[in-house]
């Protein structure tokens, strides 16, 4: 069971192509000021079909798929005008340098852009509560725990959410206590628990006997990694890490992984060759300094490993934090953080193997055994060889510059290593792409 309806981005996509083949036969309609002919809407179908497959890619990676999408109704013009621009562009490249089309729109594609773009938003921002297809369940939330609030506020928020809190109860109340709050059988259709707490655990003939068969208990840790695709803190224990954290790979996915990265990497370490002269003239205008760094950083099972990167700040440092330091951001800086130019000569460890393309960020050394010692369990996600990109720098806006923000990036680390595949190693990589293209981050 899952607090979010997933069936929703099939649906929506599905909704979008058929505003897409609507927003084609409307542009035919305004173009020729007439209803198009068979043959005309199939001379254009054919290349649109392909516009529209990456129009849905596009939308996927801008995230309008996204769980979240709805209750950021502001942001849904920015996201789509962004998707439409990167669209626009690939259809000219489509019909203007692949000679086979028979068709070559110039005011029928301006026509296509503005017009699906007005139908796909005029049906995000209006149609979103007929697209909850369940209603929502009652469902009884016992614990008290920062975890429990955050689950209790993603439900009552979240218009995706399948299940909304109709109470919330404390594991350190009396046996007795539960009786009334059950006494309605039908109250309650789901019981939200941390069916491993102790303190929980008294409480589970009653729910049994009166709310079992027609009632579910859901494991409130495994619906928290389902909602925030992130392993909560509080579990964490030599027990859930000897169950589900192994540096042991299946070996196929081992060899396709490190097949993509000597490739991919390839091409990245060609592209800062290109990029090294513009950002080595650049930063010497600015300031006159380094072009490159040398950074000593912890790898896998905490081999120390040295990285080079482009200079983005006034000196390098020992992986200060920006409140903590007086080491600043240069304005050359600011702009190769923004488009990921200053991490492009990182491909060089990605050849050489101290580092993947997708993985747990490394962190520099006086940092990285500076948080080993405030944070329990952080030499967990050295377990794995770090990246590039990874699970962690796709979800948080901007890396961590605190303990807590730190906090935050271990639990999607965690989920990273627990869970990881070529599927999600792709979805990182399509972010990823997402995030250099709208240059979000720092």
């Amino acid at each position: 069971m899952t607090v979010v309806n997933k069936k929703e981005p099939v649906i929506l996509g599905l909704v979008d192509v058929l505003l897409l083949a609507l927003s084609l036969i409307g542009t035919l309609i305004l173009r020729y000021q007439s209803m198009p002919s068979k043959e005309m809407i199939l001379s254009h179908l054919y290349p649109f079909t392909i516009i529209f497959a990456y129009s849905i890619v596009s939308f996927y990676i801008t995230g309008l798929y996204g769980r979240a999408i709805s209750s950021a109704r502001h942001t849904l013009p920015v996201k789509i005008i962004k998707s439409q621009i990167a669209n626009a562009l690939i259809a000219v490249a489509i019909f203007y340098f692949v000679p086979n089309f028979t068709v070559s729109p110039k005011i029928t594609l301006l026509l296509y852009i503005i017009l699906s773009s007005v139908f796909i938003l005029f049906v995000r921002m209006n149609t979103y509560s007929v697209l909850n297809l369940r209603k929502k369940q009652p469902s009884l939330v016992i614990g008290d725990s920062v975890e429990v609030d955050e689950i209790i506020a993603e439900m009552n928020r979240n218009p995706h959410s399948l299940l909304f809190c109709k109470n919330k109860f404390s594991p350190d109340n009396s046996e007795d206590s539960i009786k009334e709050v059950l006494s309605d059988k039908a109250y309650f259709r789901y019981v939200i628990a941390d069916v491993d707490d102790s303190r929980v655990e008294k409480f589970l003939p009653e729910i049994y006997k009166n709310l079992f068969p027609n009632s579910s208990i859901i494991n409130l840790h495994d619906l928290y990694e389902d909602v925030f695709d992130r392993i909560p803190l509080s579990r964490i224990n030599y027990t859930w890490i000897m169950t589900h954290i192994s540096s042991i790979s299946p070996k196929v996915y081992d060899m396709v992984k490190r097949l993509v990265d000597i490739l991919l990497a390839g091409i990245v370490l060609i592209f800062a060759i290109i990029l090294y002269p513009f950002v080595a003239i650049a930063i010497k205008i600015e300031d006159g300094g380094s072009v490159l760094i040398k950074q000593k950083r912890i790898g896998v099972n905490g081999k120390i490993f040295n990285i080079y990167k482009f200079r983005s700040m006034t000196r390098s440092d020992g992986g200060q934090w920006l409140p903590e330091s007086e080491n600043k951001v240069t304005k050359v800086g600011m702009f190769i953080r923004k488009t990921r130019i200053d991490e492009l000569p990182q491909a060089i460890s990605v050849i050489l193997g101290d580092m993947s393309l997708i993985g747990p960020r490394a962190d520099i050394i006086d940092l990285g055994e500076r948080l080993q010692k405030e944070i329990p369990y952080y030499s967990i996600r050295t377990a794995i060889k770090p990246g590039l990109s990874g699970w962690a720098q796709v979800n948080q806006e901007k890396p961590p510059q605190s303990v807590e923000e730190t906090k935050i990036r271990l639990s999607y680390d965690l989920y990273y290593i627990k869970y990881r595949s070529l599927g999600l190693d792709l979805l990182i990589t399509l972010r990823t792409i997402k995030t250099l293209l709208s240059r979000e981050g720092m």
